[in-house]
């Protein structure tokens, strides 16, 4: 009886050698995985999506005042261009509440309801496990020297978006 030759599968070239591009793919691809994966189980969980998790995340961070929407908007990670849809079932849900701003008649202020805090307290209690969850596999050294890392890699997109503007 003969033995066939173990097959190995030749090594691919990487089809993007340039680091700076492969940084950007990786960090995308890593990005929308656990995006995906959160926002799943937000809504298996809680009938919740991640946008509405941002929102009150959000809306939480910035006291309990009434925020401009335009500002929420501007720090709104998962939402994307649909803030004013995603409030306005938020509202209609009794998660926020939203008024005319009393400076500027054309805009409005949102709050979140105590409904709101009592959801989002059980969402972040169970997505930080979930995160945690996810990233058990990797010690939690390497996490952090990661962190550290990307933190570095967007003040060097921010230093290089600032320099391309003042180019312009």
């Amino acid at each position: 009886m003969t033995i066939a030759p173990e097959r190995t599968r030749p090594a691919t070239p990487d089809p993007t050698p340039n680091p700076s591009l492969r940084l950007w793919l990786h960090l995308m691809k890593t990005a929308r995985l656990i995006e995906a994966r959160a926002n799943r189980r937000l809504r298996q969980n809680h009938g919740q999506s991640l946008a509405r998790f941002d929102v009150l995340a959000q809306l939480l961070r910035l006291g309990d005042e009434w925020v401009p929407t335009g500002q929420l908007a501007a720090r709104l990670l998962a939402v994307g261009g649909n803030a004013t849809g995603v409030l306005d079932r938020m509202e209609s849900d009794g998660l926020i509440e939203r008024r005319t701003s009393p400076v500027d008649r054309r805009s409005y202020e949102v709050r979140v309801t105590e409904a709101g805090r009592a959801l989002l307290a059980a969402m972040a209690e169970d997505h930080a496990a979930w995160i945690a969850e996810m990233l058990a596999a990797m010690p939690l050294d390497r996490q952090t020297a990661l962190t550290e890392l990307i933190i570095e890699a967007r003040h060097a997109f921010n230093a290089a978006d600032t320099n391309t503007k003042s180019k312009a």
